[in-house]
């Protein structure tokens, strides 16, 4: 009874105001402003009733106070978020040319009303959020109650447009949409403890991007006032909607990337559409179980004895990785050495992570999920799961060569000493790992603990982490991830692997395919105090460990040109901890300067400053960034869809 009496309210609002226009304008007016009134409801109607139908009967099978709800709820408003301000924008652009191309000449005083009714459409799309909370934690009652509000505001706004005509009427639509949106969702979020900022963290940024591609689209298209305006009847009204629709739409897409700093709400849509056209592709053809596989089995470990090999164990911690999720399994599954096991651990993604993860346990994958913690504490879990007697870690969006985990078990063997640390080569790649390129770096050799330490310090080179291997004795005797560390987290670790090793064996031939970090993954630090204090933190136990091996001239060096290398991160705003990095290079023996600018930035910090030049430094790679990786992306779903290309 609640939800016909909502439906009620509902079409009272929805013939109220082709009254009040009838009644005041006449049958003329009303004409224009039904068929501009049509096409608006049409455009939310085919977006917003079959979601509709799709959200209430899945949320509805959610704890209403889980992650799962709020994770669901809010990818759906991104999507129709996306798309609904969108269309806004754009039809605020193209409504009197799309209206004319739909309708012929004589009907451009509904363009006009219907240009007004645009801006309505995304802030009524995120509006319809409210009432699938309301249903789908079962409190249609609520959903009632804010009819009775809703209809009454409306009329309200109605009443207030009447005397500019159906063109006040179409604003009092839109405006009803936009000031009723937030309030609707916090009482509807109400009884679930369901706040509104989450949706707003998710909503604005496509209003930013909505505004300003409109914008720019206008100041592109207004010297041209025939394609605007649709001036010329048939052809150029429908000309004019693709051409500016055409040239909105690229600028709102880069827009909506650089304010999200990737690509991941185009590949969600993406992602979408091709689940409807029933042509998403399924995790892929995972190999089959054979007797050595199974779910961390005993018959796992069972095999493991009865071939004296020892078991593997490929550890995986997963956050938000559904782009590259089935690729890095399969590239664990394709390992050549046996016995193995994979586990996954889930750090609570808010996407289909854990989803795709799920889909390999057939295969032998092992998936288990947490809330979110960090990535060493999702190492730290996947540890306590294992059961192998070596360890491959290996992040969410990284590849091996089938062979790399039994090259290295072949050292292993021939060497016979269990505290060897075995490292292998690796090269970057962002899509198209099939052009990777491997160049070789001072620590691609045999060393001992400590000058592999001096090298690393001395010369800012690093090992990827899926790069080791490690026996379980050294695993246990570096102890656990350290969960302070935001980023290099797995330098720090592997540092304590280090110290606790018989040195550094190099395996030449295994290969590591590191997906070369963007902006917004764990280890690009940018501006956050909080990545800044815990990479400070991770200096400080890098040089204590290095010290702890040997206090000596040539080690001390080599601290100086780390903390010379990294002073860049502090320098100069964050002065507590550059004072604690200039104390600490005056007790190495040394004095650090101000950090080294290229030309393109050094005449910026004489101009502007500082501030200036890490403005600049931190938007202008970014940009780069997203356009390399936008086309390495483009060319390698080009490729790939003709042909499948294995590691």
């Amino acid at each position: 009874m609640n939800v016909y009496g909502r439906f009620a309210l509902s079409y009272f609002s929805r013939n109220t105001d082709n009254l009040l226009v009838g009644w005041r304008f006449g049958p003329g007016s009303l004409g224009f402003y039904k068929k501009a009134y049509d096409l608006f409801a049409l455009t939310a109607g085919q977006l917003a009733a079959p979601i509709t139908n799709v959200a209430v009967a899945a949320l509805s099978r959610y704890n209403p106070r889980s992650p799962e709800y709020k994770r669901n709820l809010l990818g759906a408003v991104s999507v129709i978020t996306f798309i609904g301000m969108g269309l806004s924008a754009i039809f605020v652009l193209i409504g009197k040319d799309l209206i004319r191309a739909l309708l012929g000449p004589g009907w451009e005083t509904a363009g006009t009303i219907f240009t007004f009714f645009a801006p309505g459409i995304g802030a009524m799309l995120v509006y319809y959020v409210h009432g699938w909370i309301h249903l789908s934690i079962g409190r249609a009652d609520r959903w009632l109650k804010w009819g009775v509000l809703e209809v009454s505001l409306t009329c309200l706004f109605f009443l207030a447009g009447l005397p500019w005509g159906p063109v006040g009427i179409a604003v009092a639509w839109s405006v009803s949409f936009w000031v009723l949106a937030i309030p609707s969702l916090w009482y509807a979020g109400k009884p679930i403890e369901f706040g509104v900022t989450p949706i707003l963290s998710v909503v604005w940024r496509y209003v930013v991007a909505a505004l300003f591609a409109g914008y720019a689209t206008l100041a592109i298209v207004r010297p041209l006032p025939h394609l605007l305006l649709g001036m010329k009847p048939g052809v150029t009204a429908a000309t004019a909607v693709l051409a500016i629709s055409a040239l909105f739409g690229a600028i709102y897409v880069l827009l909506v990337m650089l304010l999200h700093g990737s690509t991941a709400p185009i590949d969600q849509l993406i992602g979408i559409l091709r689940e409807m056209a029933s042509r998403r592709t399924s995790p892929g053809p995972a190999p089959m179980p054979s007797p050595n596989r199974g779910d961390l089995s005993e018959r796992q470990v069972y095999t493991a004895a009865r071939n004296e090999r020892p078991l593997v164990s490929i550890l995986i911690p997963a956050f938000n990785a559904e782009e590259w999720i089935a690729d890095t399994l399969r590239s664990a599954l394709a390992q050549t050495w046996e016995p193995k096991e994979i586990i996954v651990v889930d750090d609570g993604s808010t996407d289909k992570t854990l989803e795709i993860a799920r889909c390999f346990q057939p295969a032998g994958v092992r998936v288990v999920t947490q809330e979110n913690q960090g990535a060493a504490a999702a190492r730290n879990h996947a540890f306590s799961l294992s059961n192998g007697q070596y360890i491959q870690w290996l992040d969410a969006d990284d590849l091996l060569s089938p062979d790399k985990v039994a090259l290295q078990m072949k050292e292993a063997g021939n060497s016979n000493n269990r505290q060897m640390l075995l490292s292998s080569g690796f090269g970057k790649f962002k899509y198209r790992f099939y052009r990777t390129s491997f160049v070789p770096t001072p620590l691609w050799r045999d060393q001992t603990a400590l000058d592999w330490l001096v090298c690393k310090l001395s010369q800012n080179v690093y090992m990827q982490t899926a790069t080791w291997l490690v026996s379980r004795e050294l695993s246990e005797a570096a102890g656990p991830w350290d969960t302070r560390l935001l980023g290099d987290d797995d330098g720090e670790y592997f540092c304590r692997v280090l110290l606790a090793s018989d040195g550094v064996k190099f395996v030449p031939g295994a290969k590591v395919y590191y997906r070369a970090p963007w902006f917004g993954t764990l280890s690009y630090i940018g501006s956050s105090k909080k990545k800044i204090d815990a990479h400070w933190l991770s200096m400080r136990l890098h040089i204590g460990y290095a010290r702890s091996l040997e206090d000596s001239e040539r080690v001390r060096a080599a601290c100086l040109k780390y903390l010379q290398t990294c002073f860049i991160y502090f320098y100069p705003e964050r002065t507590e901890i550059v004072k604690d990095v200039e104390g600490l290079a005056k007790e190495l023996g040394g004095q650090l300067h101000a950090p080294d600018l290229s030309w393109k930035y050094s005449w910026i910090r004489r101009l502007f400053g500082w501030s200036a030049v890490k403005g600049v430094q931190a938007r202008i790679p970014r940009i780069r960034w997203l356009i390399l990786k936008t086309w390495d992306k483009a060319l390698f779903r080009l490729r790939t869809r003709f042909t499948r290309i294995e590691l």
